[in-house]
């Protein structure tokens, strides 16, 4: 993490018994110089991250400041900054700040201002200490930001330091802790010196300088956390936020583009009006001096001039007569002049290099790579890192389309469709995004087999076998047209009813049928059982003659159970024996 850093007992022991202790990571990418808009990202950044692992942790800061003083923690803090556009800026830390992803973490307390020294920051870290939890300040003054992080603890409220830019004499990005009010004063002081150090008088500034010496110190502590946040969720705030940021500060690029424009505008319209206040005093000086004004020249195209020249020239009474009809033109010279000479000299040589250079540079816009815009993120690309939909025809870049299919992969959200389609509430039909394009756009492994599952979900359905406790996908259609279910793993077999859900014997003769009643029948010719004929009740012949009466009450019926035929229905006795009689004598 550090050169020659101490152990975590001892570096914790240290910072308890009121030491400085600064830890210093080296090779970490560092950020361009004189950027506000990236120093406020990181040290909102490292804030935010160190309130989570506060949220997270229930223990006593002795346990948490490992965790801030890890390589981990400090990149993390600079991976947003990473995804930001260099030649972006925003020219307030209040338009960095209003975001989602950070006003969903931070709220703000209140704001001071006044000169960066040593009191100031010292009554501004004992209004922190007042407050009874978490606190944190970020102290900007163009183009430098700082964090100062106060842990809330009943042994003793922690400082912590960060500043996204080294130290003068540091080889690296620094975290420091300490208890001491004073130190940590002094430490924020070196990070932002005041401007009338190194030989500036600080009498002799006037009022906009010393209104610019000033820094201007926000202090922030945490919201309640959300509990149900994913990390997909979390991935879309935040690249909800960076669009936010990128489209204010190109509003704010081209609002600076407009005034600039607005002045050069009014500078040239002053001096449109001074030349024109100028030539009117020059009309009025001439009049008053009785001196004729000098005739303007017509303008006259030097290329057809000099192109022209030497066909049909007039005489030398036509040149008299043309003098003073019109004395408005040029005089042509003489072939033999010198600077006639070289001024077709100097054309012919202008004209040789033109048809070069509009030769060369057709032949470069034919080979040179075409740009696109893309509509969703609002930046230019090579046509090559653009993402063809052919469903819809549409256009976007691979980020883009790389994120928003990341997003509905997470989701579970199948079919994916355009979000160009999708943006347009007047498209009924919008495209779909097809599974070969997915493998170009260079997803993880994990969610191109998400993806493949939720494809073949559009044509199969997951079978779970009950027996061998497997799940495996059929055809959909196969698996709607059969009663039977049949388990798709090859050594378990199992057979089982999809309406009802029970299991199948493997029987030839036996037909299933959820109420039981065809397994029943299959029984009865087993067991060679019979119905009675008029109630339909089974029936079994243990012993005795084929003559059986049925037992239920109010049927009394005789049948033969030979061929299953009523003999008589009566339970008169004589009828009974009648019945029979007549019955077996043809039986």
């Amino acid at each position: 993490m550090a050169n020659e850093k101490p152990s975590a007992v001892n570096f914790v022991n240290d910072i308890r018994i009121g030491k400085e202790q600064t830890v210093t990571f080296p090779g970490i990418d560092l950020l361009p110089e004189r950027n506000l808009t990236l120093y406020a990202l990181a040290a909102l950044t490292f804030v935010r991250t160190a309130f989570a692992i506060l949220g997270k942790s229930r223990s006593s800061w002795a346990d948490v400041i490992p965790q801030l003083a890890s390589r981990q923690t400090v990149e993390e803090s600079f991976t947003i900054c990473h995804r930001w556009r260099d030649h972006l800026h925003l020219d307030t830390f209040d338009d960095v700040f209003h975001v989602p992803i950070f006003e969903r973490s931070l709220r703000q307390v209140t704001t001071k201002f006044g000169r960066p020294n040593t009191e100031y920051f010292q009554e501004v870290l004992q209004e922190m200490l007042s407050i009874k939890s978490s606190a944190a300040l970020i102290t900007v003054r163009p183009p430098v930001c700082m964090a100062c992080l106060k842990i809330f603890d009943s042994e003793g409220d922690v400082f912590v330091v960060f500043s996204p830019r080294p130290l003068p004499g540091q080889n690296g990005l620094s975290v420091s802790f300490c208890k001491s009010v004073e130190l940590i004063a002094r430490r924020l002081c070196n990070i932002m010196p005041m401007m009338d150090r190194g030989g500036i008088a600080g009498s002799s500034l006037n009022w906009q300088a010393r209104l610019l010496s000033n820094c201007t110190s926000y202090i922030f502590v945490p919201r309640s956390p959300s509990d149900d946040v994913d990390g997909a969720l979390e991935e879309s705030i935040l690249y909800s936020s960076l669009s936010l940021l990128t489209m204010q500060a190109a509003h704010a690029d081209l609002q600076r583009q407009k005034q600039a424009l607005v002045k050069r505008s009014r500078d040239l319209e002053k001096k449109v009006e001074d030349l024109q206040r100028r030539l009117q005093e020059e009309k009025k000086d001439n009049v008053s001096r009785h001196i004729e004004p000098r005739p303007a020249f017509r303008s006259v195209d030097k290329y057809t001039w000099l192109s022209d020249h030497g066909k049909n020239r007039p005489s030398s009474a036509q040149q008299q007569d043309s003098e003073d009809s019109d004395s408005d033109d040029f005089a042509i010279p003489p072939d033999d002049d010198p600077n006639l000479k070289l001024v077709l000299e100097l054309q012919r040589a202008f004209d040789e290099e033109n048809i070069e250079l509009t030769t060369q540079r057709d032949a470069l816009l034919k080979t040179a790579q075409r740009h696109y815009h893309c509509g969703i993120c609002l930046d230019d690309f090579p046509e090559d890192d653009v993402v063809h939909i052919d469903a819809c025809k549409h256009k976007i870049c691979r980020d883009c389309a790389r994120g928003h299919v990341s997003a509905k992969i997470n989701e579970r959200r199948f079919p994916v469709l355009c979000p160009v389609c999708t943006a347009d509430p007047r498209d009924r039909n919008p495209g779909t995004i097809s599974g070969s394009l997915v493998q170009l756009l260079g997803v993880s492994e994990e969610q191109y087999r998400i993806w493949v599952e939720m494809e073949m979900a559009q044509f199969s359905v997951l079978i779970n076998c009950r027996k061998c406790k497997q799940s495996a996908f059929v055809d959909r259609a196969d698996a709607m047209a059969s009663d039977r279910m049949q388990c798709p793993v090859s050594r378990c077999g199992h057979v089982w009813c999809q309406k009802c859900q029970q299991t199948i014997e493997n029987s030839d003769d036996a037909q299933h049928s959820c109420d039981g009643s065809k397994e029943f029948e299959n029984l009865l010719r087993k067991k060679n059982w019979k119905y009675c004929p008029n109630c339909r009740t089974p029936v079994e012949k243990r012993s005795g003659c084929d003559h059986l009466s049925c037992i239920v009450p109010g049927c009394n019926t005789h049948f033969c159970y030979r061929c299953g035929g009523i003999m008589n229905g009566s339970a008169v006795p004589s009828g009974i024996v009648t019945g029979n009689t007549a019955h077996f004598c043809t039986c």
